[in-house]
Parts: C-alpha cells; structure tokens; sequence
C-alpha cells in the first residue's frame, strides 16, 4: 500500500475482467483499483464466499451474462 487515494472500479466505465478474474468462488482483483474495490467493499469475505459457493453449486452463479 502506497497511501495514495485509488477510485473504485466503476461498471459503467469499466471493463470487469480488466480489474478481476473469478477463481471458483473468489474474485481475485488483478489492478490496484480492483484491489482497492475488493477490499473495501468485502468481496471475498467468508459469508461472500460461501454464498458464491452455494450458487455455483446450484448452477446459477455466474450468471450466463457475465460468462460472455
């Protein structure tokens, strides 16, 4: 960590497979602003985490959308 003020990723600008790549139930950021968003916003905690799990254990996460 540099201290440095970062911006959140934003999905209207924002390409998501730029800043983040899907490892099973994680969502592993790949920039520092995916970084930054995945952190404070609690994308991988573990309640997050086991929830990602049932739904891929349903078939419904990801969603066909995000997929393409």
């Amino acid at each position: 960590m540099t201290g440095d003020f970062l911006r959140f990723f934003n999905p209207r600008s924002d390409h998501w497979a730029t800043h983040f790549r899907l490892e099973g139930a994680t969502i592993q950021p790949l920039t520092p602003i995916g970084e930054v968003t995945a952190r404070i916003f609690g994308f991988n905690e573990s309640s997050r985490l086991h929830e990602r799990e049932e739904l891929i254990r349903l078939g419904i996460y990801p969603s066909e959308r995000a997929v393409k």
